[in-house]
């Protein structure tokens, strides 16, 4: 844990707030990232390189040691997503009281709704109209399961090439969620204590799986049956770029404001701040918990040139 704040139940309702926010946290992390405890003005652009490997066979004077095969190409990602979370306390003392049970309460739930959205607001990026293409689920089987890595890793003729499954992740709609999990062995899938999606997804070959419940089912039109018909997405961990900032208090300005701090998460590397402010004319304090965040889709092309960015697939039924 790595924070400026000196209250100490502000310290601990930070904890408790991460700790709730984390199962949304821990999707985010799988893409491309640039988190920071840097202040930025919301709104602001943020560049993210996107890198592309490739390998190739050593070949004297041409395919040598100063011949490039990788890519690394900027974009920028504005840092758009401003969500906070603020309740009223009834006693100022529990800023300072690290047992304070006015917070811990307040900080979850402050941690789940804060995080919904930043996922929420991820996950809306993915569409049937950007996708780069779609693969077929045929049925609720491992085996069937086991067919949507294959049919990753092998790709499409003409259409697209086939990524490393490994650096990719699922995010299901629940119900197919939960039929995956029925298919697999107990020990795999855990008691939903923790969060196992890095698990459940290496039993499949994947980096990840996930259940999201705010993604898109619509494949193909937006009316009839194709509006059930999307049952997920395979994402590359370079489709998505996701950024982290903070907006900080003016400085030298005190005003109403009592407290202001940052806490950065040990596992994620998102910061979070969080401001104590009072109402004198009403006799009331407010505590507010705020994150910065902004996503973008990566595959653009920029000035006619491609950034090489992978693009993603949706998973459909027929």
């Amino acid at each position: 844990m790595s924070t400026s704040l000196t209250k100490k139940g502000l310290v601990t309702a930070a904890d408790k707030y991460i700790i709730a926010a984390r199962p949304a946290l821990e999707i985010i992390k799988n893409f491309t990232t640039n988190f920071s405890s840097e202040a930025v003005k919301p709104g602001t652009g943020v560049v993210v390189d996107v890198v592309k490997a490739a390998a190739e066979t050593f070949v004297k004077d041409t395919a040598n040691y100063t011949h490039v095969t990788n890519t690394c190409k900027p974009v920028t990602v504005a840092a758009d997503i401003r969500k906070k979370s603020t309740f009223s306390l009834d006693d100022l003392d529990c800023i300072e009281d690290e047992t304070a049970a006015a917070l811990a309460g307040n900080a979850v739930a402050a941690g789940r709704s804060v995080g919904i959205e930043l996922v929420k607001s991820v996950t809306a990026k993915l569409t049937y109209t950007n996708r780069l293409a779609a693969l077929t689920l045929t049925g609720s089987t491992l085996a069937d399961f086991f067919k949507l890595r294959g049919g990753v890793e092998k790709g499409s003729s003409g259409t697209w090439d086939g990524f490393d499954p490994a650096s990719c992740v699922l995010l299901l709609e629940p119900d197919t969620y939960s039929t995956l999990c029925s298919v697999l062995n107990a020990g795999i899938v855990g008691d939903g204590s923790v969060v196992r999606g890095a698990i459940i997804g290496q039993a499949l070959g994947f980096k990840a799986v996930y259940s999201a419940p705010t993604i898109t089912t619509v494949s193909g039109t937006s009316s009839g049956t194709d509006v059930t018909k999307g049952k997920g997405f395979i994402v590359p961990d370079n489709a998505i770029a996701v950024v982290n900032r903070v907006v900080k208090p003016a400085k030298g300005v005190a005003g109403n404001l009592i407290e202001y701090g940052e806490y950065t998460d040990e596992v994620s590397g998102i910061t979070i701040t969080q401001r104590v402010v009072l109402d004198a004319s009403n006799g009331e304090v407010f505590w507010t918990t705020e994150g910065l965040f902004g996503s973008k889709l990566t595959r653009e092309v920029a000035s006619g040139t491609a950034n090489g960015a992978p693009g993603y697939l949706q998973i459909v039924v027929s």
